[in-house]
């Protein structure tokens, strides 16, 4: 029994080790969507950026940066992006609706450069000189941020933090966006009976009451896109107008929508 259980605490570790191993594995993803494990080497030298992989059979493939989506090297993930010149591949510092990258400067094999680019493909070239200004109309969807950097609490040494609170920024401004176009998606379609019903008594002979019915009616659907309550004696008073059996199926898909 004791032997037993060594052996499969044993098979435990290997597996969380082969588990590691796998997961922290350089690789190459293409732009065609494969991806290739193996042994890595960029080829930063030239015009033309390359990466060579050696697979675990042993084949030697190389790409040009135009087939590479992104890859990982010694634990650090790359993209080609499209930097102050031209494309290259920077290393991914942080990563969201708007990341943060170092690239190679010309004829340097460090990554002292620093690129922030938003995910609809606007990206600057971080200043040292002019940062709160290149900053603040970089920003400028985002008056919060804006705001920290104009009054000097957030600078260049505080990168992490502007994109951290930027994206959390355009994240709050999305999910708003999104509750309100619902809202309005579902006020017209409470306010679609309502217009039917209102063609429908325009569409009638004249009657007792008829302008209060418009009113009324016009009043409750003010109230719909408003998100406002209908009091009930507004309810009560449309009904006692609206007494005629052609009005009936219309008042009645009409009141659905409130109740």
């Amino acid at each position: 029994m004791r032997s037993f259980g060594i052996i499969h605490i044993f098979l435990l570790l290997l597996l969380l080790l082969t588990y590691l191993w796998a997961d922290g594995q350089d690789y190459i993803l293409t732009a065609k969507g494969d991806s290739i494990a193996g042994t890595l080497k960029p080829l930063s030298f030239g015009v033309e950026k390359k990466v060579q992989v050696t697979d675990v059979n042993k084949k030697k493939q190389t790409f040009a940066i135009f087939q590479v989506k992104e890859y990982r090297f010694k634990g650090e993930l790359y993209r080609p992006i499209k930097g102050p010149d031209g494309y290259t591949f920077m290393k991914v510092v942080r990563n969201g609706y708007l990341s943060l990258y170092y690239y190679q400067l010309p004829n340097q094999v460090t990554y002292d450069g620093t690129y922030m680019q938003k995910m609809d493909g606007k990206g600057i070239d971080v200043p040292n000189l002019a940062f709160k200004k290149a900053m603040k109309n970089f920003l400028k969807d985002c008056d919060a941020v804006v705001d920290r950097i104009e009054a000097g609490e957030l600078a260049k040494k505080n990168l992490n933090e502007i994109i951290d609170e930027y994206n959390q920024c355009i994240s709050n401004n999305t999910v708003s966006k999104t509750k309100a176009i619902a809202e309005r998606v579902e006020q017209k379609r409470s306010i679609g009976p309502w217009d039917v019903l209102e063609e429908k008594v325009k569409s009638e002979t004249d009657f007792d009451g008829k302008q209060n019915a418009l009113d009324m009616i016009q009043e409750i659907k003010g109230k719909i896109s408003r998100s406002e309550k209908i009091p009930n004696f507004l309810i009560e008073g449309l009904k006692s107008s609206l007494i005629k059996d052609a009005f009936k199926e219309p008042l009645e898909a009409a009141l659905k929508e409130v109740n």
